[in-house]
């Protein structure tokens, strides 16, 4: 009956192991429902328009893409004006979420960061360059987006280190979401 709450772990003494509390989970999962969209409709417009100035291809509308019942989409009001921009901005958002996710996820295993680092650092600098590009390029096109919006929608007034101030913010905001769901599944508290 013990053993179950008591695990011994290679190494260290018994750790104390409690599965969360109905209540715990159900607070977890509605303030994702509460959050997560309210972050992924900003990053979508924004995104969306640093994909376009960044490739005019992704301007290209979905009812035109070469997709059985794609054509359907032109007779709906709103969804005739989705773009392949959008779709990949939503690709491209749940892609950083989850790089994040495991970042953290792996910082949070104690020793598990040297010992892959050790065993095969070939396949660790060839992960960390791809991560490293993946996010750096999410911010490039996030600030790109930031920037267009800046010049024509904002206003001139608006000064040029906003669009990289608020990229910074961005990335920080997904680190900490990143953060907050690998410590959810990590730790017996939300």
């Amino acid at each position: 009956m013990f053993d179950q709450v008591f695990e011994q772990s290679p190494g260290r003494g018994a750790i104390l192991r409690r599965k969360k509390t109905l209540m715990q989970k159900m607070m977890f999962w509605l303030a994702n429902a509460l959050f997560l969209p309210l972050v992924a409709l900003c990053y979508l417009t924004i995104s969306a328009e640093g994909l376009r100035q960044m490739m005019p291809v992704f301007s290209l509308k979905l009812w035109k893409t070469p997709v059985p019942g794609a054509g359907y989409l032109r007779d709906y009001d709103g969804w005739n004006r989705l773009d392949l921009s959008m779709l990949m901005a939503f690709l491209l958002f749940g892609a950083v979420t989850m790089i994040w996710f495991y970042v953290f996820k792996f910082f949070m295993e104690r020793g598990s960061l040297s010992r892959a680092q050790a065993d095969s650092p070939v396949l660790f600098l060839l992960l960390s360059s791809v991560l490293s590009i993946i996010l750096l390029g999410d911010c490039l096109i996030f600030y790109l987006g930031l920037e267009s919006k800046a010049a024509n929608s904002w206003g001139s007034e608006t000064p040029d280190y906003i669009p990289l101030l608020a990229t910074i913010l961005y990335m920080a905001g997904l680190a900490l979401i990143g953060a907050w769901h690998a410590d959810y599944h990590r730790s017996q508290t939300v």
